[in-house]
């Protein structure tokens, strides 16, 4: 069964929780990202999914840094996916990684 943890606070919320519950999944919840991390301890789920305002997911990336995050909002006719990716820390990997970013716009 997959894991999904749905962050936000609002009947889109709900109702995307109940799709997914619908769908096979199971649901975490959690208002904050101090309660999402308590809630998921060590064990994260296999998507998080961020509704409305967008919190600093720092920490949450931090913790977990393979997570992908979807951002869904009812204002946006697109969804967001927010992903931790690492590099090595030379001076020639950093510029590559810029270089590639702003080459994908």
């Amino acid at each position: 069964m997959s894991k999904a943890l749905i962050l936000g606070d609002s009947l889109f919320a709900e109702a995307v929780a109940r799709l997914l519950e619908l769908h096979g999944f199971e649901i975490a919840t959690a208002l904050t990202v101090q309660d999402a991390l308590q809630r998921l301890g060590e064990s994260p789920p296999d998507l998080a999914i961020v509704i409305g305002e967008t919190p600093d997911l720092c920490a949450l990336l931090r913790v977990h840094p393979d997570l992908p995050i979807l951002r869904a909002n009812l204002d946006a006719d697109d969804l967001r996916l927010i992903r931790s990716e690492r590099i090595n820390a030379r001076v020639e990997d950093l510029l590559s990684a810029i270089q590639s970013l702003s080459m994908r716009r």
